[in-house]
């Protein structure tokens, strides 16, 4: 079948969302399918409405993405100044001021060539994008998947406020993919069939070579590390980590801080301002690059206390090199308190505390991260994981019950 992901931001862009469908686009390629994408952006960028219409880059092109051919349509100059006026109504008013949106990028995805079986959309940032992609499934006569990427902040009132008219596409959607239990069970409260719903998961994305001496003899890591591997957002937490490192050292001074990933803001600036050697800090890397396995393999606790995770796929990569985790304690995340990590408030006392736990109990450490190995190999298998997904888009096109849309033309949000 051919496949068309869709989304804002595509790989070589770092990210969660990117690199895990970049991976399951690999691995459907595999099995024969021909799967291609529709995106915006390959760098980093966090403000993902202005970002894809206002201050998007310029002209359309295409790349190959390791045999996925890429296709970026990019608003021109005059629809630029016709979406200015419309951007601030986009959040209380999202039915009225994002269909004009969504529908110019809907005209614009109809330059793809090619027959279209299935369109996935990987939602990232504001729902014009993938109103867009729905608008487009729909004109090919192909049926629609949509990947929400649900997060703590969605759930409340703020953000079902916000988000009432996206909610209306996931239940339109041929079929819904989440990563956990908890988010399958927050799709079928917002009204989706449970046979629409397919779990997941993820899977490491890792380089299978990788040299901790290396790593610390390079980057003169102490005696014990403690590694953050993610983007410089403040909702990640970094912020947070940097303010724990001094109740950290007044117990274990030869401790390290890794910061990997890329910045955003004044990211660098914050992570260095302690002007202590003890902080490392490393822009950004891919995810098949040997330093992030590396930095995995040499650290002692991983640690990335954000409040707006799915799944998590980071803390996946740390299990995987047998390392115990601190996340935050936030809906989605697979991580067991106390048995294969620690959640805790966004909060830097409380994330010291537990880093210093861990340091004090190398043994009980050790356990845990076998813990989340031992978790990773049962669940969190790329083979797996694709053969779920390969195997829902076949039953979903096999369904003549499904793809229906209400009546509502294409491109319409009502």
């Amino acid at each position: 079948m051919r496949i068309v992901q869709t989304g804002v931001a595509y790989y070589p862009s770092v990210g969660g969302a990117q690199l895990h469908w970049f991976m399951i686009a690999r691995l459907l390629r595999e099995k024969g399918h021909d799967v291609a994408a529709i995106t915006q952006w390959t760098d980093q960028r966090n403000r993902y409405l202005l970002d894809s219409t206002l201050f998007a880059p310029w002209s359309d092109d295409q790349y190959d993405a390791q045999g996925v051919p890429v296709y970026r349509f990019q608003p021109g100059f005059f629809p630029r100044c016709w979406m200015a006026p419309l951007l601030p109504g986009c959040f209380l008013l999202p039915g009225l001021f994002y269909p004009p949106i969504s529908a110019y990028f809907a005209w614009r995805f109809k330059r793809m060539p090619g027959r279209v079986d299935v369109v996935h959309d990987i939602r990232m940032g504001r729902e014009h994008f993938s109103w867009a992609a729905y608008a487009f499934a729909r004109q090919r006569g192909a049926r629609f998947f949509i990947t929400p990427n649900f997060s703590p902040r969605m759930q409340s009132l703020a953000g079902r406020v916000m988000m009432r008219n996206l909610f209306r596409l996931f239940r339109r959607a041929d079929g819904v993919f989440v990563f956990t239990p908890a988010e399958q069970e927050e799709m079928m409260r917002l009204g989706i069939p449970q046979q629409r719903i397919c779990l997941i998961g993820v899977g490491p994305l890792l380089a299978d070579q990788h040299d901790s001496a290396e790593f610390k003899r390079r980057f003169r890591i102490r005696d014990k590390m403690v590694l953050f591997l993610g983007q410089k957002l403040r909702y990640k937490g970094f912020d947070v980590l940097v303010a724990a490192a001094p109740m950290v050292w007044a117990k274990h001074p030869e401790t390290s801080f890794v910061f990997i990933g890329p910045h955003y803001d004044s990211s660098r600036r914050q992570i260095l301002s302690l002007g202590d050697d003890r902080i490392v800090d490393i822009p950004r890397v891919e995810a098949f690059d040997p330093l992030k396995a590396s930095a995995l393999a040499a650290a002692d606790v991983f640690a990335m206390p954000s409040r707006q995770e799915g799944i998590g796929g980071v803390y996946i990569e740390a299990w995987a090199m047998k390392k115990p985790v601190i996340a935050c304690r936030i809906p989605y995340l697979v991580i067991e308190d106390g048995v294969d990590g620690f959640l805790v408030e966004q909060d830097a006392n409380d994330l010291a505390e537990k880093i210093i736990w861990l340091l004090d109990h190398p043994h009980e450490a050790r356990t845990m991260g076998n813990k989340g190995w031992a978790k990773v190999q049962r669940e969190y298998n790329w083979t797996v994981v694709a053969d779920r997904i390969d195997t829902f888009y076949r039953q979903q096109l096999l369904n003549p019950g499904l793809g229906n849309d209400d009546g509502n033309r294409p491109g319409s949000h009502r």
